[in-house]
């Protein structure tokens, strides 16, 4: 069934969970998540990243992915990631998206709250839930970038004037979270994240949430984090997973084999994620509210 993120957000925070948030870039990744959660009874979310899924248009990939949402048995919410434009967001809408990211997080603060704002109208007139980014999560989940921003965390004296200017639906803040694989150790400021979740009721949004270590989701979400995103420490390592299962068999499978390990490798990779953020069992929660 197809949700509103910032739905399913609102009732994690509320119930002491995260959503699970993976890439649905292709079929395997998005039915394997999908198979996952609904044998978990867990919500899940998936997005797609234009610049990451670079090869597959838009106006194929939602489809898919609402098409997988409304007939699934558990909670799903779709939506684009890290919109770059106006006129990119606008075509996710018109294509059948509910749930929307702008990515102002390179802009200069003014201009960032110009752009969420007219972006935040133009989705609400459509009953679309707006997500905007405040600081700079760095990184990158390409294998070579153009440029890997380094980041900046996310002001907390910043946040109120932010949410109340653009009327955003969620957040997502920089804490020490960086997209890709971490360079050395990770220094996550959970500090931070109770200082921002103490200063707003808006759901609070981790990108970069892949490589830490398990015992750290739950620390995350208590301090305030509703929703975490994680592609690079499940997708790193489908190769690896798909040489074992194929050379087991046969060197050289066909093509179905490929496709059928790669389903169930998303499927083992999602239950652990939605395990880590206690949202297993949990589907219930969004039939009573």
């Amino acid at each position: 069934m197809l949700f509103k993120l910032s739905h399913l957000q609102r009732v994690a925070w509320r119930n002491g969970y995260a959503i699970c948030h993976v890439l649905g870039g292709n079929l395997e990744m998005a039915y394997g998540a999908i198979r996952a959660a609904e044998a978990l009874q867990s919500p899940i979310a998936l997005g797609v990243a234009p610049e990451v899924f670079a090869g597959i248009p838009l106006e194929i990939a939602f489809p898919m992915l609402l098409n997988m949402a409304e007939r699934a048995r558990v909670p799903v919410a779709v939506q684009l990631e890290h919109g770059k434009s106006y006129e990119q967001i606008a075509k996710a809408i018109k294509l059948g998206v509910n749930s929307v990211m702008f990515d102002g997080s390179s802009l200069p603060y003014a201009e960032n709250v110009a752009q969420t704002k007219r972006i935040a109208e133009l989705a609400h007139a459509f009953d679309v839930c707006v997500e905007a980014e405040l600081g700079q999560v760095g990184g990158s989940a390409l294998r070579k970038p153009a440029s890997a921003p380094a980041g900046y965390k996310t002001d907390p004296e910043l946040v109120p004037d932010f949410i109340a200017k653009t009327g955003v639906d969620a957040l997502a803040i920089s804490f020490g979270n960086v997209h890709g694989p971490y360079q050395g150790k990770p220094e996550i400021d959970l500090d931070l994240v109770a200082k921002i979740a103490s200063l707003t009721d808006v759901p609070l949004v981790m990108h970069g949430g892949s490589g830490l270590p398990e015992s750290m989701y739950g620390k995350i979400v208590a301090a305030g984090i509703s929703n975490i995103h994680f592609y690079s420490g499940v997708a790193r390592y489908a190769w690896s997973e798909l040489e074992k299962k194929i050379g087991e068999d046969d060197p050289y499978p066909p093509y179905h084999e490929i496709v059928a390990h790669t389903l169930q490798f998303f499927e083992e990779k999602t239950k652990h994620l939605i395990e880590l953020l206690g949202s297993a069992g949990k589907a219930g929660d969004f039939y009573s509210v």
